[in-house]
This record gives structure tokens, C-alpha cells and sequence, in this order.
């Protein structure tokens, strides 16, 4: 068997991999409670202002990471004093 033979079955052989299986759609009576109970949990304003400094300190660093680098490449460097001329 030649690789072209190979590559065909395995081709035409994972093709019914992609049929989709029947699907039979059954009513189920699911009743949803949207009544707020005492013991419910929400986010107070400290938590929030936490959540953003997280959220904001972790981009300034992913992307002050990248920029840094990237902008120091275009700033010349410094004269090492003297005239900063290269000797012929």
C-alpha cells in the first residue's frame, strides 16, 4: 500500500465522522423560579472596583510588556560621551 491509498481511506473513512446523529426533541416541564431569596450573593461595589483593578493591572502588563520593548527599539541609544562620531 502506497501512501496515496493510505491517505485515501483515512480520508474517506473518517468522512461519516462529520454526519450529524438524528435528533428527537422531547417537551420536558422545566418551571423557572425567578423570585430573589434573602440568601442570594451580590457583587457589592468594593468587589467590583477590585475585580477591575485585576482585570486593568494584568492588560498593563500583558501590553506593557509587548510596547516596551517594541518602542525602545526605535529610540536610539544613548551617546557614551564624546562626540558620539564613529572613527574612519
Amino acid at each position: 500500500m502506497n501512501f496515496s491509498t493510505i491517505l485515501s481511506i483515512a480520508i474517506f473513512g473518517s468522512a461519516s465522522a462529520f454526519i450529524p446523529s438524528p435528533v428527537s426533541f422531547t417537551r420536558t416541564g422545566v418551571t423557572t423560579n425567578m423570585v430573589s431569596t434573602e440568601g442570594e450573593f451580590y457583587i457589592d461595589q468594593n468587589r467590583r472596583n477590585l475585580m477591575n483593578l485585576i482585570l486593568v493591572g494584568s492588560a498593563a502588563v500583558t501590553v506593557g510588556g509587548i510596547a516596551v520593548p517594541y518602542v525602545t527599539f526605535f529610540v536610539p541609544p544613548g551617546a557614551a560621551g564624546g562626540t558620539g562620531v564613529t572613527p574612519a
